[in-house]
């Protein structure tokens, strides 16, 4: 036989299917009385279970018929656990849980907020019933879509919509959660809906009064009915109630800026409005920039610690 011949020969040979002799071995409890009989020793049947496939009877019976006929307990033990189904994932502890929540949130306080609704998905989907992360969720929605809205992005709404859908069927468990509450304010917020924007809010806040983010939201909702108006507040000429709406707003942020126990990522968020305000109402570039260096090392790693740090580079020191 020729060399190319004998080769492709050979690889015919090498392709079929193992032979019934070199088929993986099936252990059943007559090949293990059949060990048991020629006098191998229990570390060795034992071994030999553990690394071969095995479909055992093992009901209470069986179990008593391998004892009679002299196999060891150490031997049906390893019979029960080679045929025991495989453990199934464990269920996580509340620390576990509570951990994974907080990541979730983290991402959300560091303006990473696609991230964040990734994560709270991942998250409903282990539990369902958590209404707190499905309000979690929209939430991350909604800074989406502010993000969005302030970089003059005309497509933010259907984002809006989506959290809408997830707040209006908790809203009969939740009238009272200040959180679903701030949630269907910012809702309202980014849907250009200020009246019942401020409702909510307040009623946020009226459940909790250090509820940082509602002050924050009343803030923004003054700041934007001054900036309508392209009104000075400095200049006397200016209609009392722009004044006041400026006044508001500024208030509003240093309001939250108060609470004790600020979380950093919304001090730098006040700060950095406090600057704006300063820059676009007031003509003070020298004190916007004292607030946005603030609110820069307030949290660099946040999103308005980062919008604080683009400001600074556009306004330079004097």
């Amino acid at each position: 036989m020729k060399p190319a011949a004998r080769i492709l020969w050979l690889l015919v040979v090498l392709s079929l299917p193992l032979s019934g002799a070199l088929a993986a071995e099936v252990l059943t409890n007559e090949s293990i009385l059949a060990m048991v009989k020629a006098g191998l020793g229990e570390e060795v049947i034992v071994g030999k279970i553990k690394i071969s496939q095995g479909q055992y009877k093992l009901a209470t019976n069986d179990i008593l018929t391998l004892k009679n006929d002299g196999v060891s307990d150490q031997i049906i033990q390893a019979m029960l656990e080679a045929s025991a189904p495989p453990a199934g994932p464990q269920p996580k502890t509340e620390q576990a849980m509570a951990q994974e929540t907080q990541a979730a949130i983290a991402l959300y306080r560091e303006g990473k907020v696609v991230e964040a609704a990734a994560a709270f998905d991942r998250l409903i989907a282990e539990r369902p019933g958590d209404d707190a992360l499905k309000i979690w969720k929209a939430l991350a929605l909604l800074e989406q879509a502010r993000a969005m809205k302030d970089g003059n992005a005309p497509d933010f709404k259907p984002l809006v919509v989506s959290a809408y859908r997830i707040l209006q069927p908790l809203g009969k468990q939740h009238v009272k959660n200040p959180d679903w509450n701030f949630a269907m304010a910012k809702a309202f917020w980014l849907n250009d809906r200020p009246t019942w924007a401020r409702r909510a809010a307040g009623t946020a806040l009226e459940l909790r009064a250090n509820f940082a983010e509602a002050h924050l939201l009343l803030g923004d909702l003054a700041y934007e009915d001054e900036m309508a108006t392209k009104v000075n507040p400095r200049d006397p000429r200016s209609d009392t109630s722009v004044w006041r709406s400026s006044a508001v707003s500024r208030k509003a942020y240093e309001t939250a800026l108060a609470i004790p126990d600020l979380p950093h990522d919304l001090r730098a968020e006040a700060l950095y409005k406090i600057g704006v305000v300063s820059d676009e109402v007031d003509r003070k570039s020298a004190a916007a920039r004292q607030h946005w260096e603030q609110a820069a090392a307030a949290d660099p790693a946040c999103r308005y610690g980062r919008m604080a740090q683009e400001k600074l580079k556009a306004v330079p020191a004097k």
